[in-house]
């Protein structure tokens, strides 16, 4: 078969966004939703009528270096990884999580919210974060007279 593969564009933009949290990166979607941000950090955001979740993963963090700002419909994560804990007759001969990096997320928002009523959990290195939404940004019905 000659010419080039269907197949090879696809794999490159999957490869790149798998990717996108692994450097210094910026991103937007078709939702209104734009990220930057550096390091490994995965995230998922999921918007319901009254609300907005954004899980985190951020495994080898402890609970204390994390930071969570958000005001308007911008949310910042910030966190910091701690280097292994190994011995003096250990070494690390490979890891697919980079130790002792700082990681953050910049989230701009689909919807204001009210960052007042958020609320944040932390468990088994998965970040939980609940944002109700401002009363502007909800969806409302309209009657039709």
């Amino acid at each position: 078969m000659f010419g080039r593969d269907p197949f090879d564009s696809l794999f490159e933009k999957m490869f790149k966004e798998f990717m996108m949290p692994m450097g210094s990166t910026a991103m937007m979607s078709s939702y209104g939703i734009q990220i930057s941000g550096q390091g490994f950090m995965p995230i998922s955001i999921i918007e319901g009528d009254d609300h907005i979740k954004i899980i985190a993963w951020l495994p080898g963090v402890a609970k204390e270096d994390i930071v969570v700002n958000a005001v308007g419909d911008t949310v910042e994560i910030r966190a910091r990884r701690s280097p292994l804990m190994i011995t003096e007759s250990e070494r690390v001969i490979y890891s697919e999580i980079p130790e002792d990096e700082e990681v953050y997320r910049n989230i701009k928002l689909p919807a204001m919210v009210k960052e007042e009523n958020a609320s944040a959990k932390f468990e088994n290195g998965v970040l939980y974060i609940t944002l109700p939404k401002a009363e502007s940004s909800k969806k409302k019905g309209i009657n039709i007279e």
